[in-house]
């Protein structure tokens, strides 16, 4: 029944998406936390909503104009599942922000299959990844899509890697001219390198086992299903779900090598995940299984959002 009534995009779907976000938003970074009640402190929390909203359909776009679904809201409905499951990211403003450059950045990426102005999106995607990094070290990752992309695409030309190379360097100039003029002195680049131990004791999962598991389960399920429905098969199809994949897994590494017991990181793989399980939903002969998953997930929001469970 669920996955029937999500089963055709409609407008009022994702005016219920927006609401459910709002909602989260606002509880989670009003009622949780010892928020400030004042005028100035509201309309911040205006703005970090409409980052939220922002990148909920930004990921619309991208599924939309890349034929990464068909016409369904699967992906908007997980998108709103797995924020939910890990409500504690939404406190975390400076990630949310760089999420959404880094789904700016993959919108640009994924547009290169239709090998139109190349040059210009593989610009546009470093410039995105660099001013996400500034928020986030960790979305440093996310060059890795943007390289191989060059070679799923063919587009795998000596000109072609220089550019992502050169909107770095321009960044580079950009952000010093900036420190220069703003504090007097050169940025420190260690400051915005991501923070990496491969001391075990360290990682996330030693904190956050379960939920770890839980995550790597719904990933592995999404992909295998990407071979098992015979959707890998389709050569126009396959250098996008490839990419897909790739974004997928530096999404969950960069999750795994964080040093914060927060989680903040794992709103990275949020739009990655949230696309995989909508292509199972829309794929599996067995809709049932969706439904136990949609409906696993809206329990495991409905304990966590009340009892904020780190």
């Amino acid at each position: 029944m669920i996955t029937s009534f999500f089963k055709t995009s409609k407008p009022i779907h994702y005016i219920i998406f927006s609401v459910v976000l709002t909602a989260l938003s606002f509880y989670q970074r009003t009622f949780a936390v010892n928020f400030d009640s004042n005028l100035l402190n509201y309309l911040n929390e205006l703005a970090y909503l409409f980052v939220l909203i922002a990148s909920l359909f930004t990921v619309i776009f991208i599924v939309t104009k890349n034929n990464l679904t068909q016409n369904n809201s699967f992906a908007a409905l997980f998108f709103c599942l797995f924020i939910g499951v890990s409500p504690q990211v939404l406190e975390h403003t400076s990630t949310l922000i760089s999420n959404l450059f880094i789904l700016f950045s993959l919108r640009r990426i994924l547009s290169l299959k239709n090998k139109t102005n190349i040059k210009k999106k593989l610009l546009d995607a470093s410039l995105w990844i660099c001013l996400a990094t500034l928020f986030d070290s960790f979305s440093f990752f996310f060059f890795a899509p943007l390289i191989i992309g060059i070679a799923l695409y063919s587009v795998f030309e000596i000109k072609n890697i220089l550019i992502p190379f050169c909107g770095v360097l321009v960044f580079g100039i950009l952000w010093a001219a900036f420190n220069l003029v703003v504090h007097s002195q050169l940025p420190i680049l260690s400051d915005k390198l991501p923070d990496i131990s491969f001391d075990m004791r360290n990682l996330v999962i030693q904190n956050n086992t379960l939920f770890t598991l839980f995550i790597a389960a719904v990933l592995l399920c999404g992909i295998v299903n990407y071979f098992l429905s015979g959707s890998f098969n389709n050569r126009q199809k396959r250098p996008s779900i490839l990419l897909l994949i790739l974004i997928t897994t530096v999404g969950f590494i960069a999750f795994l090598f964080s040093q914060s017991e927060s989680k903040e990181v794992y709103v990275f793989i949020v739009a990655p995940s949230a696309i995989l399980m909508a292509n199972f939903s829309e794929t599996t002969k067995f809709s049932w299984i969706t439904d136990v998953i949609i409906v696993s997930l809206f329990v495991l929001s409905a304990i966590q959002i009340p009892f904020n469970i780190s």
